[in-house]
């Protein structure tokens, strides 16, 4: 199966390496692999390592990497730059950030999944939260969306959530570039408004997401966005946002109790060449992040 993966990058040197070695050694049996960088002009050294990059991984059988440095309105902007130069031939594509990582296998295991689900339009697996130094901290079941909460709350997370490319071109459903904080919650809203088949690959871990102090829905802006969102959405929506948290959060705990949890974490870490891999000793899921929301 052919994965067109798309990581968008603005001096984000020191975690993008990490990144593109994750989803590099992805390409195995069934698995083809066309990583795309959509960087913003970084001044960082990023556009000098990518074309190292390039260079030295040229000619790897069922492994394609290319790059862009050029300006665009923002990281949502440059997810739709990079998506528009789709190949053909993809059959998967999904948007992995510049500080994500996807876990061993990680695509194997969607490719598996996508076979065995053909009406599938969409994959929805458990991603894994680390810290900076990449410590795990908690982790996140998928569950299935739904119209009614999705409207308002987010339920799906981009790092380990994969569209099959057939469907995705035809619903032409992309980020805004309206919003520099939030276009994830109004992409995925829209996705799952739209009818379109998420299954949940609820055993699987697939991605990591790196809690690094700055992520962008942390910053002061998103209290701005917040309030825009608010004001399109549904007045019962709003009201009933808090128990849509605690209904979310209740059905994500409800799998975990059900799961086995993970058991380690394999991961590059900030410099290294070579995946570190660490015993989990207290998996769970109760961990909180801030949102804005």
């Amino acid at each position: 199966m052919k994965f067109y993966i798309v990581t968008p990058c603005f001096n984000a040197l020191k975690w993008l390496p990490s990144c593109i070695r994750s989803v590099a050694d992805q390409v195995g049996e069934g698995v083809e692999v066309h990583h795309h960088i959509q960087d913003g002009v970084s001044s960082d050294g990023t556009q000098a390592w990518l074309e190292e990059w390039k260079q030295a991984h040229d000619d790897i059988p069922g492994y394609t990497f290319t790059y862009e440095s050029a300006k665009d309105n923002g990281m949502y902007d440059a997810l739709n730059i990079a998506w528009s130069k789709m190949p053909d031939d993809a059959e998967v594509t999904a948007h992995l950030n510049s500080d994500e990582q996807y876990l061993p296998d990680a695509l194997s295991a969607v490719a598996s999944k996508m076979n065995r689900c053909p009406d599938a339009d969409i994959i929805s697996a458990g991603f894994i939260f680390v810290t900076a130094e990449g410590d795990y901290a908690f982790h996140r079941r998928p569950i299935k969306p739904h119209p009614w909460t999705s409207i308002r709350v987010c339920e799906l997370n981009t790092c380990s959530t994969f569209h099959r490319a057939a469907k995705f071109r035809e619903h032409s459903i992309r980020y805004n570039p309206q919003f520099k904080v939030f276009g994830d919650v109004i992409f995925h809203r829209d996705l799952v408004c739209s009818g379109l088949r998420v299954v949940c690959l609820s055993r699987i871990f697939t991605s990591t997401f790196t809690m690094t102090g700055s992520n962008l829905a942390w910053l002061e802006s998103s209290k701005k966005e917040s309030k825009l969102i608010n004001s399109v959405t549904p007045r019962w929506a709003r009201a009933l946002f808090p128990w849509m948290v605690r209904f979310v959060n209740g059905k994500r705990m409800l799998k975990d109790m059900l799961l086995d949890p993970p058991k380690e974490l394999s991961l590059y870490k900030t410099g290294d060449e070579n995946r570190s891999v660490e015993r989990i000793e207290h998996p769970h899921c109760r961990g909180k992040i801030k949102t804005g929301l």
